[in-house]
């Protein structure tokens, strides 16, 4: 048994039964140099430079301490249970993920795109792209989904303006309109229980609504990259069509 004075001037009886916590600070560890926690001493804290966290070793694992950071691709790929990392390349100001003990999972909704300028289409009947959007792969998860927000506005004439909405190539909104001015519609996509399986209101102009129309399925792998567009199409290449806002939210 061994005694001694800590900075308070508090006597620290240290025995078998009393022994002194230890702590082993040590210099900082890219992931990849980061030893087993098993192999060290019970309490011994390090710094994680590729997360950008500060983690203790419980023995078995190593428990983060504080919020780690990371990029959606280059993210842990083990989701410890309860802890809770920052990805700094998703959404306007970063998004958190809590582990689930095997992925990491979204905590809030995501504001993912804004359209910066608008975008006009005319002097052409062709099939144009007036914007295209990459969305992460694994982001949406089995039960997410995608609320799709554009505006636009047209020539006010019986001439046709096709407006369509693609996911991958596949179309799933479309929608011809006459004699108007502006439209503003919404549109969800719904994974259902699975990354690779959705389902979507087709056939209703504003998004909410009643149709004789059925449900739109369709089976795109959302676990990997995959694309959100918008195309417009006008029936005489003399008028206009603009996409004035395209505003795309995961939830």
């Amino acid at each position: 048994m061994s005694a001694f004075l800590d900075e308070m001037g508090t006597l620290i009886t240290v025995s078998s039964s009393n022994p002194l916590p230890v702590t082993i600070v040590t210099t900082d560890y890219t992931e990849a140099e980061l030893p087993d926690a098993d192999d060290v001493t019970v309490g011994t804290e390090v710094f994680n430079t590729t997360y950008q966290v500060k983690m203790r070793s419980n023995g078995t694992d190593w428990e983060w301490l504080g919020v780690g950071k990371s990029t959606w691709a280059n993210k842990p790929a083990i989701a410890p249970l309860g802890q809770i990392i920052c990805i700094t390349d998703v959404g306007e100001n970063g998004i958190l993920c809590r582990g689930n003990g095997t992925k990491w999972v979204r905590i809030h909704s995501i504001g993912y795109y804004d359209l910066d300028a608008t975008v006009t289409l005319t002097n052409t009947a062709l099939e144009t792209e007036l914007a295209s959007i990459t969305i992460k792969g694994g982001l949406m998860g089995a039960k997410g989904k995608l609320k799709i927000w554009p505006l636009l506005s047209m020539t006010n004439n019986a001439n046709g303006k096709t407006i369509k909405l693609k996911i991958d190539g596949n179309i799933f909104y479309g929608n011809t309109r006459t004699n108007e001015a502006q439209l503003q519609f919404l549109s969800i996509v719904r994974n259902t229980n699975s990354q690779s399986v959705q389902k979507i209101s087709s056939g209703i102009t504003a998004g909410l609504g009643v149709t004789t129309g059925a449900v739109t399925s369709l089976t795109v792998n959302t676990s990997a990259d995959f694309t959100i567009s918008i195309t417009g199409q006008l029936a005489h290449s003399n008028d206009a069509l603009t996409l004035e806002g395209f505003f795309v939210e995961i939830v």
